[in-house]
């Protein structure tokens, strides 16, 4: 997101009346995915109107791609409402219907299980034999024990040990092969099996984690992640429904597809915008598919990858981080607030760094240069309600600014 000052409408305040006797700001908004779609939409009700949102692609949504087949909606992008109680994007999806269809079969009340059969795991081994159902239930709460504890190296700053190489692949995998070969009551045939089931649940937890592999996920950094309260959802008639509803508020003019940013010039007075792999196992009689339709975010040129997790070596830190605007400087008029104090349903109007006093010209030195999506929130990264809250963030900024500025008069 951009601003720089340009060309003049809107109750009473310094922000409408400065908006009104000074031009409007011009504001270019980079992207429309949730987040782009987001900030525009907050900054145009609150009096904006030269807002551009430039979308590299030929379609607006970014890492949200609902695909019609027959029937059926596939989602390549973004599937799950994340938590209920307070999420903008289920009370958004809520409000206009789109869950009314939702089965209980469609829902999860807890971390969501990929592999599950009326609420139990179902496992096979690479022969097509189901392994018993007590083995997996015994295994599911031994892992789900060891889980709980990769998230209180976070909550309660405990210390991580080298031998964890500050990975939760590596911590969750030492923890419970040790507990599985030291279970006096196991056969060594039974031993075997949980030993098996360890790699395919690290694998489902680095689906989760959106990881090449959950053994690059941070371990002091894992139990960050905030997770709304209420049950998962999706959306039968595909996720697209809810950009769809975000859009419906911006004027088609405002958005502009098929422009793709290549770099951005800015400096302090002034800125402008210049596979899977498939391997056949068990039932033989299963014909093979006719079709494949997957994703491809990682080979995409405006997304390089699905979305964002804490690597080993990186913090929250990094991720505030990120979100900071350029130019930065910590402010002398107001005290530092971060991004994880904005809740769910709530636009932050945040004061720093946003502006910042300018020793050499004595005044007040505009941001230029603003960060959203889902990779600059603190609490909420990897989910589209993170996306959203960012680009309702990064809004708000501008709104503070522009409303401090006017403030001071000409």
């Amino acid at each position: 997101m951009q601003s720089c000052e340009s060309s003049g409408d809107s109750a009473d305040d310094p922000l409408s009346r400065g908006l009104r006797r000074r031009g409007q700001p011009r504001v270019v908004v980079i992207g429309a995915g949730l987040a782009g779609l987001a900030a525009a939409r907050a900054l145009l009700e609150q009096g904006f109107t030269d807002v551009t949102v430039l979308e590299a692609s030929s379609h607006i949504g970014g890492r949200v791609q609902s695909v019609r087949l027959g029937d059926t909606t596939f989602e390549l992008g973004a599937t799950w409402i994340h938590g209920s109680h307070g999420n903008p994007i289920y009370q958004l999806a809520e409000a206009n219907g789109l869950l009314e269809e939702t089965t209980d079969g469609e829902r999860s009340v807890g971390r969501i299980s990929l592999y599950s059969k009326n609420g139990v795991a179902c496992y096979l081994t690479n022969r097509g034999c189901r392994i018993p159902k007590d083995v997996v239930e015994e295994f599911s709460d031994l892992y789900n024990e060891v889980y709980n504890m990769t998230q209180e190296f976070f909550r309660h700053g405990k210390p991580v040990n080298a031998e964890s190489q500050n990975s939760v692949g590596v911590f969750t995998r030492e923890k419970v092969r040790n507990r599985i070969r030291d279970d006096p009551d196991d056969t060594e045939a039974t031993k075997r099996l949980k030993l098996a089931m360890i790699q395919q649940y690290l694998k489902v937890e680095s689906c989760e984690s959106s990881s090449h592999s959950i053994d690059e996920v941070s371990l002091s950094a894992f139990g960050e992640w905030t997770e709304i309260p209420g049950a998962h959802h999706i959306i039968p008639s595909g996720f697209m429904r809810v950009v769809e509803l975000l859009a419906e508020g911006i004027p088609p003019h405002v958005i502009q597809l098929g422009k793709p940013v290549r770099c951005i010039h800015w400096d302090q007075a002034s800125a402008h915008p210049r596979g899977p792999e498939i391997e056949p196992r068990g039932n033989p009689n299963i014909p093979k598919p006719r079709r494949i339709l997957r994703s491809a975010w990682g080979s995409n040129p405006y997304f390089r990858g699905s979305y964002s997790y804490t690597q080993v070596g990186s913090s929250g830190a990094d991720v505030e981080k990120l979100a900071k605007p350029l130019p930065y400087t910590e402010s002398s008029k107001t005290a530092h607030r971060s991004s994880t104090e904005q809740q769910p349903g709530h636009l932050l109007p945040s004061k720093c760094p946003e502006q910042s006093l300018d020793p050499s010209r004595g005044s007040i030195k505009p941001m230029q240069v603003l960060f959203s999506g889902e990779a600059t929130h603190r609490k909420y990264y990897s989910t589209t309600h993170g996306a959203l809250l960012s680009g309702q963030r990064e809004a708000a900024r501008l709104i503070e600014m522009y409303r401090d500025l006017f403030q001071q008069g000409p």
